[in-house]
């Protein structure tokens, strides 16, 4: 993994803490305030929805990595609204998987057809939604709290060097995903849950990327990207499979409930097959492997 200046502020370790702070937040949540407007548009700003979600997730990594340095108040807004906006894009963006998904082999004189129909009708509803957050954000001047939030931050000397704080901060960031990674994971809840917890972690990770050994980091990555894309799979599975099975007990959809049944039972098996495929890959081995290399790392930059 090379840093990417889409997301990493790019330094040494010797900066102030509180520069790299305030320019790492300041890049995440402008890129929220500029893909938010887009995720407003239409049904088919599917990707922009899509980048909304990740952006949001970001700059929530960016909040979390650096809340000490942060006003807590302040802090709390946006974390507020952030997740707000997530949730919001998140009933947009599963319409937009399901019915991309399910548009490859459907026309519209089948019963899958008109499923679809029905599914691209709701698309265009569930962007109301996020067109309410923007609004009311631009009623509470995003721009003007962005900059009383990273106030603070202008006494650049009170927190250290930013590859000290990066060190310790990333430690007990590492220790809490092994802390849901240890704990058995058997339902969809907890499987989701862990997910974001490898989120989480891959993208402190960006934001303390240039304090680590290329390779390592690389490696470290690697494996949390592996790890996402792998429970991902079961996630939108096993998401699609419950919206099936609400989706057959409301009446608006008795003329398409066989097809529903069919789909949700299809869903189903291949949620399971995903889950099993994440199992044979999450092992003792891999949790080892990646636990020994964080706190080799975070060891030996200690030292």
């Amino acid at each position: 993994m090379k840093p990417s200046s889409t997301w990493t502020v790019i330094d040494d370790g010797s900066t102030p803490a509180a520069r790299i702070a305030a320019r790492t937040i300041r890049k995440r949540l402008q890129a929220v305030w500029t893909i938010l407007p887009k995720a407003c548009r239409h049904a088919g700003a599917s990707e922009e929805v899509h980048q909304l979600r990740v952006a949001t997730r970001r700059a929530l990594a960016a909040l979390a990595a650096f809340e000490k340095l942060l006003p807590e108040k302040r802090r709390a807004w946006f974390e507020k609204q952030l997740r707000r906006l997530r949730r919001a894009a998140g009933e947009a963006r599963d319409l937009d998987v399901l019915t991309d998904r399910l548009q490859g082999d459907a026309s519209g004189r089948t019963a899958r057809g008109r499923l679809v129909a029905m599914l691209s009708r709701q698309r265009i509803v569930s962007r109301q939604p996020i067109r309410d957050r923007y609004e009311r954000l631009l009623e509470a001047d995003w721009p003007a709290r962005v900059e009383r939030l990273l106030e603070p931050l202008a006494s650049e000397d009170r927190h250290g060097r930013f590859g000290d704080y990066a060190r310790r901060r990333f430690r007990r960031l590492v220790g809490r995903f092994f802390e849901t990674a240890d704990r058995p994971m058997r339902s969809a809840d907890e499987l989701h849950a862990f997910r974001i917890e490898g989120k989480k972690l891959r993208y402190s990770l960006e934001i303390f990327a240039t304090v680590f050994p290329a390779e390592v980091r690389g490696r470290c990555y690697k494996a949390l990207e592996r790890l996402q894309q792998t429970l991902g799979d079961f996630t939108d599975h096993a998401a699609a499979a419950d919206r099936f099975r609400r989706w057959s007990h409301e009446d608006a959809a008795a003329a398409h409930r066989d097809v529903i049944e069919r789909l949700r039972r299809d869903e189903e098996r291949l949620a399971d097959h995903a889950r099993r495929n994440f199992s044979a890959w999450w092992n003792d081995e891999r949790r080892s492997d990646l636990r020994r290399a964080f706190e080799n790392t975070l060891r030996r930059r200690s030292a």
